[in-house]
């Protein structure tokens, strides 16, 4: 599968460093709205091409879109992938609202292609151990599970935090893929969500890379608790 990535940013390495690993995955071109970013990101990879985002959902060489966007534009990168008659692959969120999500997975379906996001994680050991111990009763029936995740915020670490402060970002949207992704394969779909959010600060200062000491705004929430009634 010949693969053309869009967005060159921080999660991509973790992206380039599994390719090398991947014998039926071939990465053939890059995009990003920083064509420098993209050119460094490639470096003294042979035959990997930098193209403009048009260019590279246009391109006939390119089998799949592997969508590393910031949240806010999953959904519209992946439609135009869609229409181009390419197979999408999206960084977590699948996409910002419900519908934007329901569109994407019609659209796939009108055109006959593939669509999938991350995480993938559960196909992981962990939850695939977890998931054979339910289903060969090693612990009863569950009654329930916890999954909980805690950090002071991403501005700590993340050069480019701002995506994490604005819709489409936040604990729910960036981290809670990863926990609800295992709750809903150990336990089945979520029938009820009982929930509540908020923002302990209204702007954050970014603490590493050559933006450091810049305050950014938050716009989402940062704390979020909720209870799922599974099915």
């Amino acid at each position: 599968m010949r693969i053309g990535m869009i967005g060159c940013g921080v999660i991509s390495k973790q992206y380039l460093a599994s390719f090398d690993q991947l014998p039926d995955v071939q990465l053939v071109a890059v995009a990003d709205l920083d064509r420098a970013r993209a050119e460094a990101a490639v470096e003294g990879r042979d035959g990997v091409r930098v193209l403009s985002v048009d260019e590279l959902i246009a391109d006939a060489e390119v089998d799949t879109v592997l969508n590393l966007t910031i949240p806010a534009a999953h959904a519209d990168v992946d439609l135009r992938a869609i229409a181009a008659g390419k197979n999408v692959y999206s960084e977590k969120p699948f996409a910002v609202t419900t519908q934007e999500g329901a569109q994407v997975l019609e659209a796939a379906r009108e055109a006959g292609v593939l669509v999938g996001s991350a995480p993938d994680t559960v196909l992981g050991t962990g939850t695939q151990t977890a998931r054979v111990a339910i289903d060969d009763g090693e612990i009863g029936t569950p009654i329930a599970a916890v999954a909980t995740m805690a950090t002071p915020g991403h501005e700590r670490w993340h050069p480019q935090p701002d995506f994490y402060y604005v819709p489409g970002g936040g604990p729910l949207l960036d981290m809670g893929p990863y926990y609800i992704h295992s709750l809903v394969t150990l336990l089945g779909p979520v029938a009820e969500v009982i929930g509540a959010g908020s923002r302990l600060r209204t702007e954050r200062t970014i603490g590493s890379g050559p933006r450091e000491g810049e305050v950014i705004p938050v716009s989402t929430d940062t704390h979020v608790t909720g209870v799922l009634i599974h099915e």
